[in-house]
Order: structure tokens, then sequence, then C-alpha cells
């Protein structure tokens, strides 16, 4: 049976005889006196306990149920006594309590140091007992066995553990958590304190806004835009055939047949083909950066070039256009288009320029191309829409569209009425290279890391007041407030409270029962 003290095994030193335990503890009454009979209790407290060791020694060894004479003759010397004498001096020299272990209860033990003097009986020389006082400050017996209890949802939904005690005294109680989802605050309730650690209204995360690539079209990749019957911003753009892409000088979209119908509509503007990308969800504020194409090669060369986002009505929000209509002289112009809210299409601003080879003066030319400077963009927020043109921008006011979404996008390339799509008279470069269209300010979720991870173990020491996170010790978490409290003998519920967007993976409370 085990029999030891601050860990070490006495066994080998001596046997245990006896243990002398008062029942209970002993009891101080404050009383106070009253008028009449009698007196009033005004207090009661529970004293330490004091726990009385008898054990032998003995210099050679005794058989269980074997009498000795211990005043018969032995060769055995005193000084082997003396050496158990002080060994037992040694092993309780000591200045603060440490773990008794009692043969006679060997589940339990006290927290106990010796008091008084050790006096031994002087039986004789090979054979000796002795009384060992041990002081128990807590005045109770710990068990080495502990309880657990697993949380579960009651009624109401909250995490609630019920406590058993069995014991004779209150015992401390400590706490294993493991969260599936992170959490911002961890709290435990009794009817006889609180725990709380973190903060209490630590939020999960936080309504942001972030810019979402709808589509972006790469080195002549333009397989997810169709071809269309209606170019919307002009509908007098007549689409009489259909144009195509390939990735030939990093990609291009705008590959026209050699020829095409470029007459026979009455009031036609212009004759060409036109390709569209139609969103799945409509987009009130919006982006594109892109990169163009316009060059002539002969002076008598026109052309119609146009990019344009239209609304769910198929009206004109925005767009831009590149256009060169005189035979005679090598002039173009970029013009910026705003739609008037009812189907029209303005023109905001005209840039003239020459749509040669060199930049300058066309930054949309094959050099301009070399040099990786023919991107464009295009932006419409709420009631504004901004245009660039050659390293500045042109915004403008347009609360007409305010509050109107982009529903598709659209290309067109083709002609002038009264041209024709020969080599002559049609520009030889007309396409869109690069393209990327991006919703602006989308609302999203946005996570913050709280302090308590998903995954993360909590463990909360009651009887040392230490709050640990994965085995690191959290003390500037603990809330103003906070009592490690204990659960006395009998049933106690106790309930465990998270951040509202946590979720638990398990909880657990375990004592270890005392008893006086």
């Amino acid at each position: 049976m085990p029999f030891s003290y601050n860990g070490v095994d006495l066994t080998p030193f001596f046997n245990f005889v006896k243990a002398k335990r008062t029942i209970g503890n002993e009891r101080k009454l404050t009383t106070e006196d009253i008028l009449g009979t009698g007196e009033e209790l005004q207090e009661v407290t529970f004293g330490a306990k004091t726990i009385e060791v008898t054990v032998s020694l003995a210099s050679r060894e005794m058989a269980g149920a074997q009498f000795f004479d211990t005043i018969e003759y032995t060769p055995t010397v005193r000084e082997d006594l003396s050496e158990l004498r002080d060994q037992l001096a040694r092993i309780l020299n000591t200045r603060e309590p440490h773990e008794l272990v009692l043969p006679d209860e060997p589940n339990r033990y006290y927290n106990a140091i010796p008091t008084g003097n050790v006096e031994l009986e002087d039986i004789s020389d090979w054979y000796d007992e002795t009384t060992i006082k041990f002081f128990v400050p807590d005045g109770v017996a710990h068990t080495r066995a502990t309880r657990t209890f697993e949380f579960a949802k009651n009624d109401f939904g909250v995490y609630e553990a019920e406590i058993v005690n069995d014991g004779t005294e209150d015992a401390y109680v400590s706490y294993e958590i493991k969260l599936k989802k992170e959490s911002g605050y961890i709290a435990v309730t009794s009817p006889y304190g609180l725990l709380q650690y973190g903060k209490y209204d630590e939020e999960d995360g936080y309504i942001d806004r972030k810019n979402v690539l709808i589509t972006s079209n790469q080195k002549g990749d333009f397989a997810n835009w169709t071809d269309s019957n209606v170019f919307y911003e002009n509908r007098n753009k007549i689409v009489t055939t259909q144009m195509s892409s390939d990735a030939a000088f990093g990609g291009r979209l705008g590959l026209m047949p050699s020829s095409f119908t470029t007459n026979g509509t009455a009031g036609a503007f212009s004759y060409g083909a036109c390709k569209e990308y139609v969103l799945e969800t409509p987009v009130s504020e919006w982006y594109i950066w892109a990169r163009a194409w316009f060059e002539t090669g002969l002076v008598s060369q026109n052309g119609e070039w146009c990019l344009a986002v239209i609304d769910e009505d198929n009206h004109l929000l925005a767009g831009m256009a590149i256009e060169k209509n005189d035979r005679t002289r090598n002039e173009a112009y970029v013009r910026f288009l705003v739609g008037d809210g009812n189907g029209g299409s303005i023109v905001k601003k005209d840039i003239k320029f020459t749509p040669s080879y060199w930049i300058p003066p066309n930054p949309y030319g094959a050099q301009a191309i070399d040099r990786n400077s023919n991107m464009f963009d295009l932006v419409k927020e709420k009631d504004r829409v901004q245009f660039f043109w050659y390293g500045g921008y042109y915004p403008f006011p347009a609360s007409q569209l305010n509050g109107k979404k982009a529903k598709r996008i659209q290309f067109y390339v083709g002609n002038y009425a009264g041209s024709n799509s020969t080599t002559e008279q049609f520009v030889t470069h007309h396409y869109l290279n690069d393209f990327s269209f991006y919703e602006l300010h989308v609302p999203y979720w946005k996570d913050i890391p709280n302090r308590y991870p998903g995954g993360a173990v909590i463990e909360i020491d009651g009887k040392k007041g230490e709050f640990k996170v994965n085995n690191q010790i959290k003390k500037d978490d603990e809330i103003l407030g906070t009592m490690y409290f204990k659960v006395p003998p009998g049933t106690t519920k106790v309930q465990l409270n998270m951040s509202s967007f946590a979720e638990l993976d398990y909880a657990k409370a375990t004592i270890e029962e005392v008893y006086i």
C-alpha cells in the first residue's frame, strides 16, 4: 500500500503502524452575549486538521505475522537504527506543506507539514516506534480521482453542465473548452461566481467593400463574348456581319471579313459588326480597363470603333468612340459618350488626333502597342462618369444615370454609310486588345481574427486561478470581477457563454473532491 511524503516512498525506512484522525475539524464559534438566556451565534469556522501517524523503525527485516522479542540479542549495531533516524529527520525537514499519502487511505492525500517533536520510544537497539504529528492547514483530504462533466445545450440553447460533488467540502472546478469556430469572449457562470475572459462585444467582422473582377479577356481570348444584332448606343449603326478575334499582336478583337455590306438601310449611320458580353447580374458601379488599336494605313480610310456599356433598358450608360470620317485628311476623333437616361447618346468631349503609327500623336497606334502604352479606362460611380486620355482624366456629372445598372458591354466596328469595306476606304486597324471589367464597391463580410481561434483549446484552472489558450497563459484576458469559485457538496449547474458567432466543439468541467 502507498505510504509517502513529499513524493518520497517511506516504506524502505519505516513501517506504518496506525493513523489517528479526528472526525471533522475543530469548530470555532463566534458568539455575542444577548439579553436574557443564551448567546447569539454569529459565525462558525472550521480549523485545520492534525493527523497522528505512528510508525516503526527496524534495522532488520520483520516478516508480516512473525513475533519478535525486541529485547532479544541481535548482532545489529546501534548505528544502523541511528541511520534510519537520520533519514527520517531529513525527510521531515521541510518549511511548507507537502503531499502525505497514508496506507489506510490510498486514494487520498493531505497537504501536510510535520509539527511538534518527533520522539522515539527507545524500545531497543534495532527496533523503535514514534508518532509523527502532521498539521493539515486546509483541513481536508484530497482525492486523486477526478470527475468530469460534459456541457450540453439545455432547453434554451445554452451550454450547461451539472456538476455533482460527492465530497464533504467545496471543490475547485477546472474547465476544458475546444472551439469549432472562433470566439472573442468566454464566460462560465454559476450561483457562486463568474469567470469572464476576452471582450464581451468583440465582433467577428464588419461589412467592407471591394472591387470584383467580372470578366478579363486577354491575349485575344473573347470566347465569353457573343454576336449581337443590335448596337444599342446608336441603333443606326447597323449590324450586317460578324467580327472575330485572334492572338496576333498580343491578342485582338475586331477582325472583320474582307467584304461586308455597307448599304441598304434607310437612315443608317454606319455598317459593321457587334460583339457583347452580357452580365449575369447587373451592376450599378463599374470600371473598365482595356487597350485600343486604331490606326490608318491610308489617308482615304474611314472607320468606326465604339465601346459602350448598356443598362437593363438597353440604353447607353457610357462609352468611348474612335471615329474617322474624312477621306481627305488623316484626322480622327476620340469621343466620350454619356447616356441621356432616355436611350440617347451625348458627346461630352471631342478630342482630335492623327491616327498614325507613331506616338505621339496616336496613343492607340502600333508604336504605342510596342511601348505598352495603348491602355485606357472608363469608370462609372453613382452619378459620375470618368474617361481617360493621354495620361489625363476627364470626369463628368451624370445624375441621370444614378441607380441605373450595367447589363451588357458592347463593342462595335464598322464603316460609315457611303463608304465600303475595301482597303482604300476601311481603316486598317480597329481592335480592342485586352479588356477587364470590374464591379466597384461590392459589399462583403470582412472577418476579424478573434482572440480565441477555431480549434483553440482553452483551459481554466480553478485552483491556480489560471487561464490558458493553447497551453499559453493569458492573464491579461481576464475581465475584472472574475472570481474562481468552488462548488459545494451536492449538485451545481454551471453555464458556458461565448460570442454569438462562436461554435463549440466540446466543453467539460472537472473536479477533485475533498473530504474533511
